[in-house]
């Protein structure tokens, strides 16, 4: 019974310093420098807006407008174009491949 009481107290000393990191993070980046991002226009029947989120700082910026951002936030959305990027090379690629006759 002592070790369940002793992992429970353990478990939630672990959950506050938890929360204590994640709330530093999240000040951290509200008081980066901020950077001008323009967000492509949503086509069709996409969401008119881009959720981002950085260590629980939460962000949903406008598509077809320019927004104010922390640099870790800029940088989060160029890193998820550059993804999306690859993956559209990598299925053009492996849809070119396909064509091919073996």
């Amino acid at each position: 019974m002592a070790k369940a009481t002793t992992a429970a107290m353990e478990a939630e000393v672990n959950q506050d310093e938890l929360r204590a990191q994640s709330a530093k993070a999240a000040a951290s980046i509200r008081d980066e420098e901020r950077e001008e991002i323009f967000i492509p226009r949503a086509v069709g029947n996409e969401e008119p807006n881009l959720f981002v989120s950085v260590n629980g700082v939460n962000y949903l910026l406008p598509k077809g407008k320019s927004s104010m951002v922390p640099k870790s936030i800029a940088a989060e959305v160029r890193r998820s174009w550059q993804a999306q990027q690859k993956l559209d090379e990598t299925i053009d690629t492996l849809k070119e491949a396909a064509k091919q006759p073996t």
